[in-house]
């Protein structure tokens, strides 16, 4: 519940709202305390709004048994909180009510260029009650959602809905997700938040993207991207990392994309075949054995020269791979 001085600011902040704005409220599973205290935030400031801020409850939630609040208007993209607009998110949830009120956001380059957004955005911030930098990324979050239809911003209380904070591997509060994919932690930029939208599609922002979820533990997702985007080339500059733990995170993602589509690496079978001759003996080895798993017999050949390879456990890795292949065309 809000407080006095909280009450203040919020009639102080929707007196400068000129088109009402509506607040929709979906109610969770019953004897939720956190969507009953979410509702009653959102009746106390449509009560003191003078009916600049209406409150209605929604047939469908954004997510089933979640409660929400959720603000848009045309011209507007989605916005879904499943966070309490007080204590320190009062002041920007505020700010967003006055801009789909009438108002605008602060004009920058950044939103000017925000314009240029041609497929539809997922933006999902995650944050904490008790975190002093939060307010901060969910302001320029809102902002963004405010002025491009085609954002759908989500702001979830990682600590109320920790299974969501669990899916993203989240460890520590500002964290921004585009797109399912990329993960941004901390406060960021206008231009920082801006590359991420921009650069979604294309394939060395997938990298970026395949690269940021290897590191914070999604290496099964970044497996599920490489299938939806066909991003296997993405993937190599990735592999081919010096670190241990980076080129094992995008093996364990290349085989999770195999267990999708098998043929879901064929686009990289070439690239792979000439890693063969590289000296990194751990990378040849590495490779043979995941030729083997992708069992293109385009491989063959290169396989069986690595047969004959000088280290004897790339030796042994590229005998299963040919063994893998022999067994895959009985299969057929």
């Amino acid at each position: 519940m809000l407080s006095d001085h909280e009450l203040m600011s919020v009639q102080a902040a929707t007196e400068r709202i000129t088109s009402p704005v509506t607040v929709h409220a979906a109610e969770g599973s019953s004897g939720d305390a956190f969507g009953t205290n979410l509702v009653n935030t959102a009746r106390q400031i449509c009560g003191v709004s003078m009916n600049r801020v209406i409150l209605e409850f929604a047939a469908d939630a954004p997510m089933p048994d979640k409660s929400s609040l959720t603000l848009s208007k045309p011209g507007s993209g989605k916005i879904h909180y499943f966070a309490a607009p007080d204590d320190r998110e009062l002041a920007p949830f505020l700010d967003a009510l006055t801009w789909l009120g009438g108002s605008e956001p602060p004009a920058s380059a950044a939103l000017e260029e925000l314009k240029n957004l041609a497929n539809p955005v997922d933006l999902l911030v995650l944050i904490a009650p008790v975190c002093p930098h939060c307010p901060q990324a969910v302001r320029l979050a809102l902002s963004f959602a405010v002025k491009q239809p085609l954002i759908t911003l989500r702001i979830v209380d990682a600590i109320q809905f920790g299974e969501i904070a669990e899916e993203y591997k989240v460890k520590s509060t500002p964290t921004t997700i585009v797109n399912g994919a990329r993960t941004l932690v901390g406060t960021l930029s206008e231009s920082d938040l801006l590359r991420s939208i921009l650069e979604s599609d294309n394939e060395s922002a997938l990298t970026e993207t395949l690269d940021s979820m290897i590191k914070s533990g999604r290496a099964e997702d970044a497996g599920r991207l490489i299938c939806q985007k066909k991003a296997a080339p993405a993937i190599l500059p990735i592999y081919l990392a010096k670190e241990f733990s980076t080129r094992m995170g995008a093996l364990v993602a290349m085989e999770e994309a195999l267990e999708i589509d098998p043929n879901s690496l064929d686009a990289i079978v070439d690239d792979l075949i000439s890693l063969l001759s590289q000296d990194d003996v751990a990378l040849r080895g590495d490779t043979a054995e995941l030729l083997g798993k992708i069992g293109n017999k385009a491989a063959e050949p290169a396989l069986r020269q690595a047969a004959q390879d000088d280290d004897p456990d790339v030796r042994d890795a590229a005998m299963e791979a040919l063994e893998a292949l022999g067994s895959r065309e009985d299969e057929i």
